[in-house]
C-alpha cells in the first residue's frame, strides 16, 4: 500500500510539474504563442489592440512617443518579444517595469523593422520609442523553448559575404534571382548578403524579411532606403538617386563593406523594361569598378575589394544555367524554385497576378552571364563559384552530386 501511495504522490507531481511547464510554455522544445495571455495596453486612445495581431502588415498603431504595453499572468511568462515596426528600428526600444520605474532592457546586434528580442522571463513590459512616433504593425509573444522555424530572427549582416544579390526593390530579388538563396544559403550553407535600394516601405521591408528567412538567408538584409521611381522617364529614375556615380559609389561602398567573391543582379533591361531595375544595374556595373579603383577618394575610407565574379542576370555572355530544380536536402527535397515560389507568395502586397517565379520563358531564374571576373572565365556553365579558393568544391560537390 505504502509503495502504490508512492507511486500515486510520484505521478501526481510529474503530472503537476508538466502542467506548470506548460502554462510558462516550457512544455516541449517549440516555444509557444503566449499573445492571447496578454493584456494589451496602448498610450494613445484609437484603434484597439486587435490591429496589432491581426497578421496584416499593412495596418498599425501610431503613437506620437508612445507605447504599447504587455502585462501577462505570472505563469506566462514571456521570453521573446517578436514586433514589426515602421520607421527606423534603432528609435525602439523594450522597457520593463522595476521598482515603480520603466528601464530599459538591453537589445544586441542590428535592428531591422522585424524586432526578435529576447525577454528572459517577463510578465509586464513594453515597446517605446527614443523619438518621433512608435508605429507597430504587428506583435506576438512566445514562451520559453526554441522559436518555430518560421519566426524571422535576424541580428546581423555579414561581415564577409560569399555571395551578394543586389536587388532593386523587394520581391525583386525572389522574382528575377530567386533560387540564388535556397541554393547558396539555405543549401550549402555560404553567407549571402542580399541588399535592397529602394525599400522606403516598413511592411515591404518585413515581406523582404520573411521572403529570405524562408530561402535559409540567415544574414540580415540591406536596405539602401532610397524613394522608389514609379514609372517615370529613364533620366528621371536617375535623378531621383543623386545620379549614376551617385548610385554607383553607394553600391561600391557596399562592395567594399562586404567584400564578396561573387556579385549577381538584376537583368541590365530591366527584365519587363523598369526603368529603376536599368539605373540600378547600371550603376552596379560601375560600381564594381570603383570597389577595386584604389584612386577613387570617395571610398578612400574602406579598403579596396575586387569581385571575384560578377553576374547579370539574362545577360547573353557567358552564360551560366543553375539546375533550381533539383531537390535540396536541407528543405527536405523541395527544390530552390518552388522555395523561390513560396517566398514571392509572403510578398503579400504584391499579389497582383502580374509577376511570378519562373524557370523558363523571358524570366528565367535559371539563366546568368559572366560580365566581369578576376579569377578568369568560366568552363563550367552550372557553376557561380569556380576558381573561387574554399567555395568552388562546395558548390562542385552538390552539382556533382556528391555533397549534401
Amino acid at each position: 500500500m505504502r509503495n502504490r501511495i508512492c507511486l500515486l504522490l510520484a505521478v501526481f507531481i510529474c503530472l503537476t510539474a508538466a502542467a506548470c511547464r506548460a502554462a510558462a510554455g516550457q512544455d516541449g522544445d517549440t516555444a509557444q504563442d503566449i499573445t492571447r495571455f496578454a493584456e494589451i495596453r496602448l498610450s494613445r486612445l484609437g484603434a484597439g489592440p486587435g490591429v496589432i495581431t491581426d497578421g496584416n502588415y499593412r495596418t498599425e498603431w501610431t503613437g506620437d512617443r508612445g507605447f504599447v504595453e504587455f502585462i501577462l499572468p505570472e505563469d506566462r511568462p514571456c521570453y521573446t518579444l517578436y514586433a514589426l515596426t515602421s520607421g527606423d528600428p534603432n528609435r525602439v526600444i523594450v522597457e520593463q517595469e522595476a521598482a515603480g520605474r520603466w528601464q530599459p532592457v538591453p537589445v544586441e546586434g542590428a535592428r531591422f523593422n522585424i524586432h526578435c528580442i529576447p525577454l528572459n522571463g517577463l510578465t509586464h513590459f513594453r515597446l517605446a520609442v527614443t523619438k518621433g512616433a512608435l508605429r507597430v504593425m504587428e506583435a506576438r509573444l512566445y514562451g520559453a523553448g526554441e522559436l518555430p522555424p518560421e519566426v524571422v530572427n535576424y541580428h546581423s549582416v555579414a561581415d564577409k559575404a560569399d555571395l551578394m544579390v543586389l536587388a532593386c526593390h523587394p520581391d525583386d530579388d525572389i522574382l528575377w534571382l530567386g533560387g540564388l538563396m535556397p541554393t547558396y544559403a539555405g543549401q550549402l550553407g555560404m553567407k549571402v548578403q542580399v541588399a535592397y535600394m529602394a525599400a522606403e516601405l516598413s511592411y515591404r521591408r518585413c515581406e523582404a524579411m520573411d521572403g529570405l528567412w524562408h530561402c535559409g538567408v540567415r544574414t540580415g538584409p540591406i536596405f539602401a532606403d532610397l524613394p522608389d521611381s514609379g514609372d517615370v522617364p529613364y533620366k528621371k529614375a536617375v535623378a531621383m538617386w543623386g545620379g549614376s556615380r551617385a548610385t554607383a559609389l553607394r553600391i561600391a561602398r557596399m562592395i567594399r563593406e562586404k567584400r564578396p567573391e561573387v556579385l549577381v543582379t538584376q537583368d541590365r533591361k530591366g527584365e519587363y523594361g523598369h526603368v529603376q531595375h536599368r539605373a540600378m544595374v547600371s550603376a552596379c556595373t560601375q560600381a564594381v569598378r570603383l570597389a577595386a579603383d584604389p584612386k577613387e577618394k570617395k571610398l578612400s575610407d574602406l579598403p579596396v575589394w575586387e569581385v571575384r565574379k560578377y553576374y547579370i542576370h539574362l545577360y547573353p555572355e557567358g552564360p551560366v544555367v543553375l539546375d533550381f530544380e533539383r531537390p535540396l536536402p536541407a528543405f527536405g527535397g523541395k527544390t530552390a524554385f518552388g522555395l523561390a515560389t513560396e517566398a514571392f507568395a509572403l510578398h503579400r502586397s504584391q499579389q497582383s497576378g502580374r509577376h511570378a517565379v519562373a524557370v523558363d520563358g523571358p524570366y528565367d531564374i535559371r539563366r546568368y552571364g559572366l560580365v566581369h571576373s578576376a579569377v578568369g572565365p568560366d568552363t563550367r556553365p552550372d557553376m557561380l563559384f569556380e576558381h573561387i579558393e574554399g567555395l568552388e568544391d562546395i558548390e562542385r560537390a552538390f552539382w556533382d552530386g556528391n555533397g549534401a
